[in-house]
């Protein structure tokens, strides 16, 4: 068993995704994914015309988001790492901010820790 925890942020103001990597290279976390990835309500908005009325609900026009994930070693650099995004990004706890969450990981290969 492993202390590593899988660690997840997705950010919906994808504008601000260079200064969350930026404070998380500044914190020693450099090895992270980034991928866009779409909400179900924009999802179901834009591919299925029966939920087209969903646009309305959507508070921001952006299509996509943000999602960092990572592996990390520890709980300390999971915490690390939600205090330095919260420090540039703002708090999460804002509507449609995004969220960040981290996972316990059993086992691990291909990756040194």
């Amino acid at each position: 068993m492993t202390k590593a925890k899988l660690f997840v942020c997705i950010i919906s103001h994808e504008k601000r995704i260079e200064d969350v990597l930026e404070a998380l290279l500044d914190a020693g976390i450099s090895r992270a994914s980034i991928m866009d990835v779409r909400g179900m309500l924009e999802y179901l908005a834009d591919e299925i015309p029966l939920f087209a009325g969903f646009r309305s609900l959507i508070e921001d026009n952006s299509k996509t988001n943000k999602m960092i994930i990572s592996v990390v070693e520890n709980d300390e650099q999971v915490r690390m790492a939600f205090d330095v995004i919260e420090e540039v990004y703002g708090s999460f706890q804002e509507t449609n901010s995004g969220i960040m969450f981290s996972l316990d990981i059993a086992d691990i290969r291909g990756l040194k820790l």
